[in-house]
């Protein structure tokens, strides 16, 4: 269970974030959005452990993650983050990243679920590519399916849908949806395209402009 309590956020004295309060339940699927600039992915970095709080709490369990005084590194809280920006790693192939991811998912969940990401998310053809040649919407694909290769025990996605074209958005958006539906993470997704990502047993939460919190 992840518990944000009076959380609050600012940069350079700019308040982002104003006594906020979420609880995330263990394996639920967690839809955030709300106009631009509410701070919906500076939530998702504060729950990773990127930024600091001005005051508040961020707990899993009992565990403190985040406080002003003590942030717990990221790689201690098995957690996964697909960002914004194409974050593949140069150097790798496709298909090497997302055995990497795999490998890590064994140690999380005792199994390899990487094939059926792979083939779920149609990025068979693109395993033996390197990330200079993929084109926006393909890497967002590939970079998606290495996060969720991971199984960690929360994975947060920020605009997975984002660098595609409708018709690509809409089917990614169905895909992705086949693979949540088998996944035991607690998924936290921030996107703007939420008519696309509807779905009956996952939870909407509205983030409202931080003038009004």
């Amino acid at each position: 269970m992840i518990r944000i309590e009076n959380l609050h956020y600012s940069q350079s004295d700019q308040k982002i974030i104003g006594n906020l309060n979420l609880c995330f339940a263990p394996g639920s699927v967690n839809i955030i959005f709300g106009p631009s600039g509410c701070g919906k992915t500076s939530l998702l970095r504060l729950i990773a452990g990127l930024e600091i709080p001005v005051s508040g709490t961020i707990r899993n369990n009992d565990q403190i993650w985040s406080e002003k005084d003590f942030i717990l590194p990221p790689w201690q809280r098995n957690i996964d983050m697909l960002f914004q920006a194409d974050a593949l790693w140069p150097n790798m192939t496709v298909g090497q990243q997302i055995a990497w991811a795999g490998r890590q998912r064994k140690e999380n969940a005792g199994n390899d679920f990487s094939p059926e990401i792979i083939e779920t998310l149609q990025v068979n053809h693109l395993v033996d590519r390197y990330p200079a040649g993929l084109s926006g919407g393909e890497a967002k694909r590939c970079q998606l399916a290495r996060v969720l290769a991971s199984g960690a025990e929360t994975i947060l996605l920020d605009e997975p849908l984002a660098a595609q074209d409708k018709e690509t958005a809409g089917n990614t958006a169905g895909l992705l949806k086949q693979i949540l539906a088998k996944s035991q993470s607690t998924l936290i997704i921030v996107s703007h395209e939420i008519t696309l990502l509807r779905h009956p047993d996952w939870n909407f939460i509205f983030l409202p402009d931080k003038n009004q919190i």
